[in-house]
């Protein structure tokens, strides 16, 4: 197998050349350029890019069309959301009104800063200053996020504390690695905000900053479900993190009445209050002043937004940052518009009869999986009936409508979509797990996620298009496509990934020892198919980094597979331009990975993606038996495996 798909990896970063003409290509020597050679040979790369594939086309395509409904919501609003979205989105980008109030809608809010005292004003502070999280960590403005969300050890929702409030990464802080730039920013803004001594100030924020970090937890710590199963009370708050006066930050933060928490990072909310008690409020003073302003650059004028991006730098575009925080505040309201245009109630049906197939079909495979013991294979079959999948966008959109949004008020509709926000997900506490929260995810947006807790799953509307979906389209490609990435999603519920939770969406392993051992012994052989894999000598897969998602890709493809065939309901396919159905079938999921690549885009997938490249996520299809009777597959061709040589997984 070594280099045998090399015709499709366009590894020329100067000449983007595609393989041979589609009729001098044979299917059992390389799939992926049988089923994509025209598209090589006629898609484009745009200049600069590394790697393009449909997902990408997708997102340009969905954002063409989000810049459209943005302009007619400012223009002519038909709707009271699109009132809102409208106006939001114009006092974002309106820079003669944020101009000419300059700091004076913050005034309330930088006094208050500045009027802190001692540790129990901080305290109360930092509580009423809590930002929401969206259980990524990856934008936690406050030294704390909240994350409402459902227990690890029960289904209901509890307050997550996540770590936060740094301007820079923690390891760069750690490692005393903040450069002049840095500073030299910092001290810009509160010059502009009228701070004396502007650079000490900045020597003191960077000093904080760097303390912090020290208290952070690593990044591969909140990746661990595990480490970030720390169930503390109420009074465990003063007793394992003492120096914050936590009666005022929980009463700020609207969290008086809750009697438990699940802390992801413990050391950051330890070292976090003794911080609040040891550090000099004046530091705190000035590090709360410079993150409030951070926190609101998209309100601030122009000048402020130059200087957090430095005298080299360029300020994100208020265009780009207005459609963010539209996302943020109001996005079920602007996806509810797009839906509206692009994702008709009809296409939601279609993708539900998709499902439903597709859940049949595991139901099958989970009942005839050899190598699970029973107790496992019981467990599997629940997380299977209590699995919600959503397509498309919610059956009930959230309600935005109390939010006031003025065209003229660019700060203040920030701060009040944050209080609404924070208010609507408080209301979530210790009440039963809403399957049908989408969380962060907007239907606008080309993607697709697996809770394990709860367990859920959502296929967004922007990706449950063509040429991954169609709905008035051709069955047996849809099933190729969607249908097997939705089934491959669907797989990891019962594999090594989640095997970490219960049906009910609680941290419980459900796997023993012997089955994990079996699920190894069945792969196995996988992995020494992925091992053969080599774009060039010096280039090749990395089995162990990519099996678990190259076994999810082999079980979606047999359960769309199963699932395609339940859709005909005992009846052959026709044939389309001299294609049977399953021809179809394997061409489409051929096509879903298809992807234009530089080589310094390739060595970058081969080194850091824990998914295979798209050529060999193609030749999965060597594993599945009708592909070889579908394309007369013989001894000889390069793809082929005896069958005994087929892995035989779920």
């Amino acid at each position: 197998m070594r280099s045998l798909l090399l015709t499709t990896a366009l590894i020329s970063a100067a000449l983007l050349a595609g393989p041979a003409p589609a009729q001098e290509l044979r299917p059992g020597a390389d799939f992926d350029a049988f089923a994509n050679a025209d598209w090589y040979r006629t898609t484009p790369m745009p200049e600069g890019e590394a790697a393009l594939g449909t997902t990408a086309l997708l997102r340009e395509r969905a954002a063409g069309q989000v810049r459209e409904l943005l302009a007619e919501a400012v223009r002519a609003p038909t709707s009271p959301a699109a009132q809102r979205v409208g106006d939001l989105y114009s006092s974002l980008t309106g820079t003669e009104a944020i101009e000419a109030r300059g700091l004076e809608p913050l005034a309330a809010d930088l006094a208050a800063i500045a009027a802190i005292r001692d540790r129990a004003g901080l305290s109360a502070y930092l509580g009423a200053s809590l930002s929401l999280d969206d259980g990524t960590n990856s934008r936690t403005p406050g030294v704390l996020g909240v994350w409402f969300h459902q227990s690890p050890r029960e289904a209901r929702v509890v307050p997550h504390l996540m770590q936060g409030g740094l301007g820079l990464p923690a390891d760069a802080l750690r490692a005393e690695l903040p450069s002049a730039a840095y500073r030299a920013r910092i001290a810009a803004v509160l010059t502009l905000a009228g701070l004396d001594r502007p650079q000490a100030r900045a020597d003191r924020v960077v000093a904080l900053e760097r303390a912090l970090a020290r208290t952070h937890a690593p990044a591969e710590q909140a990746s661990d479900p595990h480490a970030t199963d720390n169930p503390w009370t109420r009074a465990d708050l003063a007793a394992r993190a003492p120096g914050m006066d936590w009666s005022a930050w929980l009463t700020a933060a609207g969290l008086e009445r809750q009697a438990d928490f699940n802390v992801w990072h413990p050391s950051a909310v330890t070292g976090l209050a003794a911080l609040v008690a040891d550090q000099p409020v004046e530091a705190w003073r000035d590090y709360l002043t410079y993150h409030h302003l951070g926190r609101y650059a998209a309100a601030l004028p122009v000048a402020f937004r130059q200087a957090f991006a430095g005298p080299d730098g360029a300020p994100p575009q208020r265009p780009a940052v207005a459609l963010e925080v539209v996302e943020t505040h109001l996005g079920q309201d602007l996806s509810r518009l797009w839906a509206a245009d692009h994702f008709p109630p009809a296409s939601k049906a279609a993708a539900e009869d998709l499902v439903t197939h597709i859940l049949t079909a595991w139901r099958a495979r989970l009942t005839a999986a050899s190598f699970l013991s029973p107790e496992a294979s019981a467990t599997a079959l629940a997380k299977l009936d209590t699995l919600k999948v959503d397509v498309g966008h919610p059956d009930r959109w959230l309600d935005t409508s109390d939010l006031v949004i003025r065209r003229d008020e660019a700060y203040a509709n920030l701060r009040r979509a944050e209080v609404s926000a924070l208010r609507r997900e408080r209301a979530r506490l210790d009440q039963p797990v809403d399957m049908d929260d989408w969380g962060s995810l907007l239907p606008h947006r080309v993607g697709a996620i697996l809770n394990f807790s709860p367990n859920t799953m959502q296929f967004t509307a922007g990706i449950l298009q063509p040429p991954y979906f169609d709905p008035a389209g051709d069955a047996a490609s849809n099933y190729g496509s969607a249908g097997a990435g939705l089934a491959h999603e669907v797989g990891h519920t019962f594999d090594p990934i989640g095997a970490d939770y219960d049906p009910e969406g609680r941290l419980v392993r459900w796997w023993s020892d012997a089955d994990r051992a079996a699920y190894d012994a069945a792969v196995a052989p996988l992995h020494a198919q992925l091992a053969a894999y080599c774009l060039k000598p010096d280039l090749c897969v990395t089995p162990d980094r990519v099996l678990s998602e190259t076994a999810a890709d082999l079980a979606g493809l047999n359960v769309a597979y199963d699932a395609y065939k339940l859709s005909l309901n005992g009846r052959p396919d026709t044939v389309i331009d001299g294609l049977t159905g399953d021809q179809r079938f394997f061409l489409a999921f051929a096509r879903r990975w298809r992807r234009l690549q530089t080589e310094a885009g390739a060595r970058r997938q081969f080194a850091t993606d824990n998914h295979a490249p798209g050529p060999y996520r193609a030749a999965t299809v060597r594993n599945h038996d009708a592909w070889y009777a579908a394309f007369d597959i013989r001894p000889g061709d390069p793809l082929y495996l005896p069958p005994e040589q087929r892995v035989r997984i779920w």
